[in-house]
């Protein structure tokens, strides 16, 4: 929902100016609407407003953004087949998503959606009332309660989401997968993607945005600093002390496929060719550049979903059951072997990012 901005240019033609609205619906009554405003802006700061406007972008990651955008088009559906109003939306007609949602069988694996997806679901209705200045229906207390009971409703038949980790037994299986790889770019960039991931415990997405500025050869070890990570929305300084004593440690391993590519800057795990013997074309857009145009686009690297897909890949070559696999698993991998090599959870949490001890709960068991 956007606001017109109107500036007064000198007390001669008044420019509206379309943008994002800052103080919520003209017909929301909670008190952020009513903030302050001035009649008129004037023209002289108009770069200056639009400027910080643009610092929205950052508010949420793009892989979030899609997901939201997808999920709220989902409940705009619904609501158009029902003749319902989306945005803003009655509570009851969120109940009533959530309800069709929850039925639903996905084809692919014959299992109910997750409470994981019904709660993004949710989280992307929020998304969209609060940035149209609406309050959001799905903190009403009969959501709440709608959630909580689904939280606690044993007899749904969904998918586990809890991958196994990757422990060192099943990364010598895929390392053995990788050797079968004809291509020698591939072979470097896959094992250093495997070891690098297991051994510092990165996300996919963080796989996937390291830069090679971002990374040293010190004496015994790797150092991978991260600009900003899950829980580092804030760019506070965070790196990745990784020993290269450890089993499969990655040190070697990525030494090694940046020799094979001398690569200098930009992003670590690259794009290759479908013949294998070259890198893509790289290349990083301005984000003011026309985005709608091919010759405008980011590419040459690899992203998250790549990530993914290389190790179901191998996974799959290597006799190991992929649909318990995923990139997660090389995290709570991890964590995993650490713990069972006696290492505490400020070890652990110094090598993972993780900011709460209580976090590491979901991977460990309790030792005998």
């Amino acid at each position: 929902m956007s606001k017109m901005i109107r500036v007064n240019s000198s007390g001669q033609n008044n420019h509206n100016i379309s943008n994002e609205k800052l103080t919520g619906s003209e017909n929301n009554h909670t008190e952020d609407s009513h903030f302050f405003e001035e009649s008129y802006l004037p023209q002289s700061v108009r770069n200056d407003y639009l400027s910080a406007a643009e610092e929205t972008e950052y508010e949420i990651s793009t892989n979030t953004r899609r997901v939201y955008n997808t999920s709220f088009s989902l409940f705009s559906r619904y609501c158009a087949e029902h003749k319902l109003q989306p945005l803003p939306a009655d509570p009851r007609s969120v109940i009533s998503f959530i309800g069709h949602q929850k039925e639903l069988i996905q084809e692919n694996t014959g299992v109910q959606l997750s409470k994981q997806t019904l709660t993004t679901r949710l989280a992307a209705i929020r998304y969209y009332h609060i940035q149209a200045g609406f309050h959001s229906p799905t903190e009403h207390p009969l959501v709440i309660r709608v959630m909580r009971g689904l939280s606690r409703n044993q007899s749904r038949h969904v998918s586990d989401y809890d991958q196994q980790p990757i422990m060192y037994d099943e990364v010598e299986m895929l390392i053995q997968a990788i050797d079968e790889q004809v291509h020698p770019l591939i072979r470097a960039r896959d094992k250093a993607i495997i070891q690098l991931g297991l051994q510092g415990g990165f996300r996919r997405s963080e796989l996937a945005d390291i830069k090679v500025q971002y990374v040293s050869f010190l004496r015994n070890k790797l150092k991978v600093r991260l600009p900003y990570s899950k829980s580092n929305q804030q760019g506070q300084k965070e790196w990745k002390d990784l020993p290269d004593h450890e089993p499969f440690a990655a040190f070697d391993a990525v030494k090694y496929w940046l020799a094979l590519t001398n690569i200098k800057d930009g992003h670590l795990f690259r794009s290759i060719s479908r013949d294998g013997k070259d890198l893509r074309p790289y290349q990083i857009v301005e984000r003011n550049l026309d985005a709608n145009s091919t010759l405008n686009k980011n590419s040459g690297f690899l992203t998250g979903d790549d990530i993914y897909r290389i190790i179901k890949k191998y996974c799959t070559k290597a006799g190991l059951p992929a649909r318990f696999y995923g990139a997660h698993s090389l995290r709570s991998g991890c964590v995993t072997q650490l713990h069972e090599n006696n290492r505490d959870h400020l070890y652990i949490m110094a090598r993972t990012g993780h900011t709460d001890p209580r976090s590491l709960r979901h991977y460990l068991k309790p030792r005998d």
